[in-house]
């Protein structure tokens, strides 16, 4: 199998299934004050550290999370809707920040979406326009699952300053953690969300990086964990397994993001001597995702016949289950384009052969796929 889908999911690194196994032999609750307990909360220690280097910020800034979905949606829900009276979301985030966001407008909160340009972007201008004194959160990512396209944080923190707005600035950086020189706790956010399980780690590990000072309203009350703000037994295995995931990542950063940025570039060279397909490229663009179209074909067809030959790619976010692509679309990009729209999704564990068979597929099947437009 050629796997293309690394947006999605990643394989989890050899190290994370090892620290996974630690994890099964030391198997005690991390709350109890025996010596397992207190072996495994070490465990639970060490990997906190190696998320809080990784991100950029300290360990007590760190909070364990289930996954990037959970982390986003407890920023949001931390919001009172008595008292919060304006949230700014960008047009092109993942569904775990819109529809959180409808549920506050739900509740009488005013909520922007701030538009993004044919380029992908979320210009500082368009958060500044839509900036009021009573705006209490602006949410933007960091890199847009399904394009690549790298918004302005930094940029869009300074706006932020200038207007010496209270808003708490959250960012969604599930898809550049790990993937770029930028140390997502720097970009100037308040709140950052990442994901374990996009970086080679495992399922049911995340966290949330919360500057120091800032407080979040906990939406899982109960044993207290996470110093109150994420109650529950904390999940272990996974946690260790984002860690190792961590600290392979940060040692290893220039290398993959060196490999990953050829394969992009050999991935469209390629790509764009297909015919019938048309490349995506953005100004600003994360090279572990390469965006093309087959205008014209239908993607469901695409990756059904991709899928067949043993290629596997998407035709955006994981959830959206063949639908036209909402960021697609609030992006002006025209239907067709659309329709026939590819996301390959890269790690550093693809090689060139990968792109090369990838090509040589659509090559074959965009004529025999002709009459099923």
């Amino acid at each position: 199998m050629i796997y293309l889908d690394n947006a999605a999911t990643t394989r989890p690194s050899p190290g994370a299934m090892k620290a996974l196994s630690r994890a099964a032999e030391c198997f005690y609750n991390p709350s109890s004050l025996y010596k397992g307990g207190l072996e495994a909360e070490a465990l639970v220690k060490n990997a906190r550290e190696e998320v809080a280097r990784a991100v950029g910020g300290l360990p007590e800034e760190i909070f364990f999370t289930s996954g990037g979905t959970e982390g986003d949606n407890l920023v949001l829900a931390s919001l009172n809707p008595r008292a919060a009276k304006h949230v700014i979301v960008s047009a092109v985030e993942h569904d775990a920040v819109i529809e959180p966001a409808k549920r506050l407008a739900s509740l009488g909160v005013r909520v922007d979406f701030a538009p993004a340009g044919p380029d992908g972007i979320v210009s500082p201008g368009a958060v500044e326009a839509l900036l009021t004194p009573e705006t209490a959160l602006v949410s933007v990512m960091a890199v847009n699952n399904e394009t690549g396209a790298v918004q302005p944080v930094r940029e869009i923190a300074r706006v932020l300053k200038r207007a010496k707005s209270p808003a708490l600035l959250h960012t969604d950086a599930v898809q550049s953690f790990l993937k770029t020189g930028d140390a997502p706790a720097r970009l100037g956010a308040d709140v950052v969300t990442v994901s374990a399980h996009k970086i080679h780690g495992v399922k049911g590990a995340g966290a949330l990086w919360v500057r120091k000072g800032v407080r979040l309203r906990p939406q899982i009350l109960g044993g207290g964990q996470e110093r109150g703000l994420r109650s529950g037994t904390e999940a272990v295995p996974a946690i260790l397994a984002m860690g190792q995931a961590c600290r392979e990542g940060f040692d290893s950063l220039s290398s993959r993001i060196e490999k990953v940025s050829a394969l992009h570039a050999y991935g469209a060279e390629l790509l764009r001597e297909v015919p019938g397909i048309e490349v995506l490229s953005f100004p600003t663009q994360s090279p572990w995702i390469l965006t093309v179209s087959a205008p014209g074909y239908k993607s469901e067809i695409l990756l059904h016949a991709l899928a067949d030959r043993g290629i596997c790619v998407s035709s955006g976010a994981a959830c959206s289950r063949g639908r036209i692509s909402r960021v697609l679309t609030a992006m002006g990009v025209d239907r067709r384009i659309a329709e026939g729209f590819l996301r390959v999704s890269l790690s550093h564990e693809n090689e060139k052969e990968d792109l090369s068979a990838l090509a040589e597929a659509l090559r074959a099947l965009l004529p025999a796929l002709r009459k099923a437009r």
